[in-house]
């Protein structure tokens, strides 16, 4: 009988004894900091439409089902094995002759390396020999002795759409925020499209693209909900726009509107 009545009173001391233990690691962790705020308020979810960003624990207009690609733009140097080809280039040459006018324009044709054109043609620039930025958008054409022809100009440096100016480095991770074509409109994660100026992260992407902050500076060509990363200038450049590119998910990465910066070109 006392056995019977020494195990009921264990039972009944370790029984008052959890809630207690229970309360101390629950204490515990609303104190804990996870990022810039306490670990028992990250518990809680986020409201409807938001996203939790990794990096500091908020919460933020977001949705899925992004796709993300990455470009570059071509540095004639990196091909000195290519072939040279004439492109006509809108202007006159140093001594003011030209090879061609229409609509009241003149070209001239110039020699450069067969892939660095192939590469502004898709990009829309790139950076020459002589370290000029190139240039060729999606109407440039003209048609000397009748053939649909591609022709390029200078400018002053590779703008976006909203006439702010792409840096010129080979890698864009030295930059505070990191460029990007959207598709653009009046800010509406749902909807898939994102007004100029909007700042951005994209937690599901290779390391450590995954960590960077996005602006929001130029347009793409598409209809869907599609975000453009600009990765720099050159080769290297181009095998981080592929890894972006290529590596799953492609079409069903999270976006997160994190805040808004003014652009000034």
């Amino acid at each position: 009988m006392r056995q019977v009545v020494f195990g009921i009173i264990l039972f009944s001391v370790f029984a008052s004894v959890i809630p207690v233990l229970m309360q101390d690691a629950d204490a515990a962790q609303s104190k804990k900091i996870c990022g810039d705020k306490l670990c028992s308020e990250i518990r809680k979810s986020c409201p409807s439409g938001e996203i939790r960003d990794p990096i500091n624990q908020k919460c933020y207009p977001g949705s899925s089902g992004w796709k993300i690609t990455g470009y570059f733009l071509p540095l004639e140097k990196d091909y000195p094995r290519d072939p040279l080809v004439s492109a006509y280039v809108q202007g006159v040459k140093k001594n003011g002759s030209f090879d061609y006018t229409e609509n009241n324009s003149t070209y001239y044709l110039k020699q450069f390396r067969s892939t660095f054109l192939k590469e502004i043609a898709i990009q829309g620039s790139g950076k020459t020999n002589e370290n000029k930025i190139l240039q060729s958008w999606t109407h440039d054409f003209i048609s000397p002795k009748g053939e649909k022809t591609r022709f390029y100009h200078y400018g002053k440096c590779a703008m976006t759409f909203s006439g702010a100016c792409l840096p010129l480095a080979t890698s864009s991770l030295n930059e505070r925020t990191i460029m990007v074509a959207v598709t653009a409109g009046k800010t509406d994660m749902r909807e898939g499209v994102i007004s100029h100026g909007t700042l951005l992260r994209i937690p599901d992407i290779p390391s450590p693209w995954n960590t960077r902050t996005y602006w929001a500076t130029d347009i793409g060509e598409w209809d869907d909900k599609h975000i453009d990363i600009f990765t720099g200038y050159g080769i290297k450049a181009r095998d981080a726009a592929y890894k972006i590119t290529k590596l799953p998910p492609l079409e069903e990465s999270r976006v997160l509107a994190v805040g808004f910066n003014e652009i000034r070109p």
